[in-house]
């Protein structure tokens, strides 16, 4: 049994200035979203502010007392009937200068939500379903698996202990969160209104290598997270860093050779040419381009002087900085 507490804030207009009735607790707004008391609960009501309100709408199909309370700085208590009708709704209204209505459903006896955890699974690529296992469930609870959320697409449910299974899993590669709701039917005594309960993932695994399982079966080369779930195998694309050239081409060199660490299949220009015209010549002579060939890397440069030739031909130094990488596609 719960205990809420709610404070009607009135006050007293003055002037042509109207007065203002605020309701500040639980309460729904509207019938659809009226708020879900259970049998026992208590709602306890006070007033601040410098007018004078009553309430009034206890319906005795609700509470324990239909009567209107004149509301005072200290709070009052409504207590919620046992035996009422489940999904009945009363509309409670705090009335001072102005009309306040707040809305409450009368709630069944609770689903039961104590049932044994559910792991998270690995399904071989390939998987088209998979099967789950309930223990510790009550026959009076409805328990459903869900899709998105714990108010999404049902997919399958169970009242009883026991293993069902679901059509449903994520694209290979991928992980998919599942939700795990109860709700008590009307027929069992309660509101049929479904609660969380827990979740769980299922991984679905990549397809396999050419080479060797690429860890879909026994056997086969997998980086695992720290739930133990898929994040690479030997079928995924991995690029990794060759190694990182730096060093000069002198004043009188055009091209350069030099060996990589590990082959590699393209070049990043780490530090580019960004100033192309400097005294009104163009520095040529500091733009390179390259080439790689496993594990060869050639530097190139058009010309080794900026300028034209003759005046200001004289040859300069460049330096560079490159990061080879290699893509396996």
């Amino acid at each position: 049994m719960a205990n809420y507490q709610v404070t009607i804030f009135a006050t007293a207009g003055f002037g042509s200035e109207p007065g203002q009735t605020t309701w500040n607790g639980i309460g729904g707004t509207t019938t659809a979203n009226a708020v879900e008391l259970s049998p026992g609960d208590t709602v306890e009501f006070k007033k601040l502010g410098n007018a004078s309100a009553s309430m009034g709408g206890f319906s005795s199909s609700f509470w324990t007392s239909s009567s209107n309370l004149t509301l005072t700085s200290s709070f009052q208590t409504k207590t919620v009937k046992t035996g009422g009708t489940v999904n009945f709704v009363d509309a409670v209204y705090a009335a001072a200068d102005s009309t306040v209505y707040r809305y409450f459903k009368m709630g069944g006896n609770p689903p039961d939500l104590d049932i044994t955890d559910i792991d998270d699974q690995l399904r071989p690529n390939g998987s088209t379903n998979f099967s789950i296992t309930f223990a510790g469930t009550s026959s009076h609870t409805v328990y459903e698996v869900r899709l998105g959320s714990s108010s999404g697409t049902v997919l399958n449910s169970t009242s009883s202990d026991g293993s069902i299974t679901v059509n449903n899993i994520p694209n290979s590669g991928y992980s998919r969160t599942y939700y795990v709701t109860g709700r008590r039917p009307v027929a069992q005594g309660g509101s049929n209104t479904a609660t969380l309960i827990l979740t769980f993932s299922i991984t679905h695994e990549s397809p396999g290598s050419s080479v060797t399982d690429g860890g879909t079966g026994t056997y086969g080369l997998r980086v695992l997270d720290a739930s133990g779930d898929t994040l690479l195998d030997l079928t995924d694309r991995v690029i990794v860093f060759s190694d990182h050239v730096t060093g000069s081409l002198t004043s009188s060199q055009l091209s350069k050779t030099v060996t990589l660490a590990k082959q590699a299949t393209c070049v990043i220009d780490l530090d580019p040419e960004t100033v192309l015209i400097s005294g009104g010549l163009a520095q040529r002579q500091n733009i390179t381009h390259t080439t790689v060939s496993g594990t060869s890397l050639t530097i190139s440069r058009n010309s080794n002087a900026a300028g034209l030739t003759g005046q200001n031909a004289n040859g300069e130094s460049t330096d560079y900085n490159f990061l080879a990488v290699y893509d396996p596609s």
